[in-house]
């Protein structure tokens, strides 16, 4: 929902502003701003309502971070916002069209000759579109004499499918006076590719308007002119028509000369935390979305680059994790797959693949070998399976490696049984699965543009959400992000909630990355409640159970049903700009964790557990765990330990609906157990009894609390 508005609101601002204008070293992962834990608001006032007492009012909800995408993406609609961030002490990630699209212009820009246009004379010329996909019209130009232009005389540009006029698909009007000849005409309208359209200009006044100018020697050899109606052979108006296309369609790729143009307009400006690139791109687009954030590094090394995953809700056709292809393995077809280990790698433990396990016959073996590169010149380690139980199998290799170092696995075929084994999975041609420029897929030695599915040190399933996740963090993003909004319409909360949880923060501790977190804060008509004070406490306090270093609500502002294309209601900031209660409850809890956040910013995640019936996918609080919940009441129990090694639990009340009194032992005795104060950010006494072990406090619905233990226990 989140990537269909941003699509929306993007694709109309942008056209509103091609109708006008052209616009011709570790990342940060941590905070906002200093030490302050990043609470963020997506969907913020939009350029007609960016003013001091518009962003006042965020910085009063207790949130230091704006993501401009879906509203803000313009160069002028950003330098206004970045400026009141700034003087209030907030940062900004900042969108950019040029980040989401592509033009092309069509044009007859000769002229010679001319036509009037008036209200008994109309003028007309045939087009045809740009080969590709998801185009739309944005503007058409046209160059007209403005003498005869009068006040009360109004010139009306129609697109048509044909002459004939069968099918209007839009229109826009220019009203007079007019001073310059230039005069676009603003569209932003759908339209199939390689197809043959109708424009037509009219007039309200019987007053000739004119020249309206064109060309007698026909150099457009795709359309033709009609005047009121009639062709004219041999002649063409004088046109320009541009086209916008979502950047990446067809495979391509944002422009490099107009990325290199974003990062070096806006990497000076005071309130930029970094680029929000893209919302929720399948797995096919990884590797140019990456492209993208490594040219930004590179000129802008100290910001982020965003980018925000899709919720294991979302369909495989969206996920786009089954777009593959594959090779067979025979003895006379050898594949191989080179690229880098990550920063701080030490070790191949295992390698694995997925390999289709029915063509695998009795007899036939695979085996793997790791070599130093693809010119094999030192063997590193080597593992033989001769078959498999599933689909993916897993090659054992205990081999010592180095950092930040290319290597290059090849497999073969032992001649047994058919001879052949396959598919071999690998991505699609021209799609790519590792880092650009870490690494590719080899075919008999030769480089293919495509890279084999595998997986280093894990144990995945092909295809699956926890595949997509991982995939993501092949390209080493600044952070992990996601969205998934649990609260439905009919009052439940979504099954595989948690399952999304332990899958990010497993992905993103392999990873070593920092992950954010959507917090659902509207509903939608048929679809999501408006969120009560207990959800909100509840969704936030979960994450940051499982080790959120950060949280963005969705939305701030209600989105119109005319912008977002759904039925959004109750967001933070209502239709009529006022505060919903909900706003209220965000101002409380994001106090709450921004008292916590220094503390929480340092912690690493080392374990989640639950007690009372367990959520799918889920771990039970094992039997020699150092903090032991006494009953069987709903909780979630999240360790950490600091960059000393002291430990850290987070309790949440896993009851959305009733207060609490959990309760729980530890069977080690520390000498004391404090509470990190949501008042303060202190260290504050609790129940804890030490002769006993026990501890046990009154939790409202959803509620977390932060617990420390003492140093060296």
């Amino acid at each position: 929902m989140k990537q269909k508005l941003a699509k929306m609101t993007a694709c109309l601002m942008t056209m509103t502003l091609l109708a006008g204008t052209l616009w011709g070293s570790a990342p940060p992962q941590a905070a906002a701003s200093g030490t302050e834990f990043p609470i963020g608001i997506f969907y913020p006032p939009s350029p007609a309502e960016t003013t001091l007492a518009k962003y006042q009012q965020i910085k009063d909800m207790n949130a230091n971070l704006i993501v401009g995408a879906a509203v803000i993406n313009t160069p002028e609609a950003n330098d206004a916002a970045l400026s009141l961030a700034d003087s209030l002490g907030l940062k900004m990630l900042v969108d950019d069209y040029r980040f989401h699209w592509r033009t092309e212009m069509v044009q007859q820009p000769a002229y010679d000759t001319g036509y009037y246009v008036s209200n008994t004379n109309r003028l007309g010329q045939t087009f045809r579109t740009p080969a590709g996909s998801g185009w739309y019209l944005s503007y058409a130009q046209l160059k007209i004499d403005p003498v005869f232009w009068g006040s009360g005389t109004t010139l009306t540009m129609r697109i048509y499918d044909s002459p004939a006029r069968a099918t209007l698909l839009g229109s826009a009007s220019v009203g007079g006076p007019q001073t310059v000849y230039d005069h676009g005409f603003g569209f932003g309208i759908p339209i199939a590719a390689n197809t043959t359209y109708y424009m037509e200009l009219t007039s309200n006044s019987a007053s000739p308007v004119g020249w309206v100018t064109a060309n007698s020697g026909n150099p457009y050899g795709n359309g033709m002119f009609y005047d009121n109606g009639t062709a004219v052979s041999g002649t063409d108006l004088l046109f320009y028509i541009s086209f916008s296309q979502q950047a990446y369609n067809d495979r391509n790729s944002p422009n490099n000369a107009d990325v290199d143009l974003v990062a070096n307009y806006y990497k000076t400006k005071s309130g930029l935390l970094g680029y929000h690139l893209y919302d929720e791109p399948g797995a096919t687009l990884f590797n140019r979305v990456a492209a993208v954030r490594e040219r930004i590094r590179a000129i802008d090394p100290g910001r982020m680059a965003f980018v925000n995953l899709f919720p294991n809700q979302a369909t495989d056709a969206l996920l786009k994790v089954n777009a593959i292809s594959g090779e067979f393995s025979r003895p006379t077809s050898v594949l191989g797959q080179s690229f880098t280990t990550s920063a701080g790698q030490t070790a191949i433990d295992t390698i694995q693949l997925w390999v289709d396990r029915l063509q695998w016959g009795s007899g036939e073996a695979l085996t793997l070998r790791l070599w130093n590169s693809p010119s094999k010149t030192s063997l590193v380690a080597q593992s033989t399976l001769t078959g498999a139980t599933n689909n993916w199998p897993v090659f054992t290799l205990n081999a010592t490696v180095s950092p930040n170092a290319s290597y290059y696995w090849e497999l073969t075929h032992n001649g047994g049984g058919d001879g052949s084994i396959g598919w071999v999975i690998r991505t699609e041609d021209g799609l790519k699965l590792v880092k650009d420029g870490t690494g590719t897929g080899y075919f008999n030695g030769t480089p293919i543009d495509s890279d084999f599915w595998f997986v280093v040190n894990q144990n995945i399933q092909g295809g699956t959400y926890e595949d997509y996740v991982y995939r993501w963090t092949l390209q080493q993003p600044d952070v992990m992000a996601f969205d998934h909004y649990p609260f439905k319409a009919d009052g439940t909360l979504t099954a595989n909630y948690y399952d999304n949880l332990e899958t990010i923060r497993r992905q993103s501790l392999l990873a070593d990355l920092d992950f954010w977190s959507y917090i659902q804060s509207v509903g939608i008509t048929g679809h999501l409640r408006k969120p009560s004070q207990n959800d909100m406490r509840y969704q936030i306090y979960t994450n940051l159970a499982y080790g959120a270093k950060g949280y963005i609500y969705f939305t701030y502002r209600t989105p119109g049903i005319e912008s977002s294309g759904e039925p959004f209601h109750n967001g933070l900031i209502l239709p009529d700009g006022t505060t919903n209660d909900t706003y209220g409850y965000a101002t409380t809890l994001n106090a709450e964790v921004l008292k916590l956040g220094p503390t929480l910013l340092g912690l690493q995640s080392q374990a989640v557990y639950h007690s009372g019936a367990l959520p799918a996918t889920t771990s039970a609080v094992p039997s020699g765990f150092f903090w032991q919940p006494s009953t069987a009441l709903p909780s979630v129990i999240g360790s950490f330990t600091n960059g000393s090694g002291r430990k850290y639990v987070m309790v949440v009340n896993r009851d959305e609906a009733n207060s609490r009194t959990l309760s729980f032992t530890l069977p080690g005795k520390p000498a004391s157990v404090t509470e990190v104060s949501k008042s303060t950010g202190l260290e504050i006494g609790t129940s804890y009894n030490a002769a006993t072990g026990v501890i046990s406090a009154s939790f409202a619905p959803g509620e977390g609390k932060l617990y420390a233990l003492p140093a060296g226990f």
